[in-house]
């Protein structure tokens, strides 16, 4: 049985300045529609969502670009047997 899911995202090209390094890089932030709408019910704009999370993991916002909104179709079965073989791997090098 094939069981698929759409998730709608909004990808921001980002500038960003990591603070561990010193350096200041592109990265890419994917953000689900879910997580953008919760931001809105709290009053918070997607800039400073963006701001928020990059804050969290030691990096300060220079710029952000326009995000490109896309739909991703996963198959659940797939994630799911993947996932299991990806864990049955860890817990066999954890037993080495």
């Amino acid at each position: 049985m094939i069981t698929n899911y759409t998730i709608t995202v909004r990808a921001f090209p980002l500038k960003v300045h990591d603070h561990s390094t010193g350096e200041d890089r592109d990265e890419l932030l994917v953000l689900t529609r879910a997580q953008l709408q919760a931001a809105q019910l709290v009053g918070q704009s997607s800039t400073e969502l963006i701001e928020r999370l990059c804050d969290r993991a030691g990096l300060t916002v220079l710029g952000v670009g326009k995000p490109q909104k896309r739909d991703i179709a996963l198959d659940l079965g797939e994630l799911y047997r993947a996932h299991t073989v990806h864990l049955r791997g860890k817990r066999e090098k954890a037993g080495e």
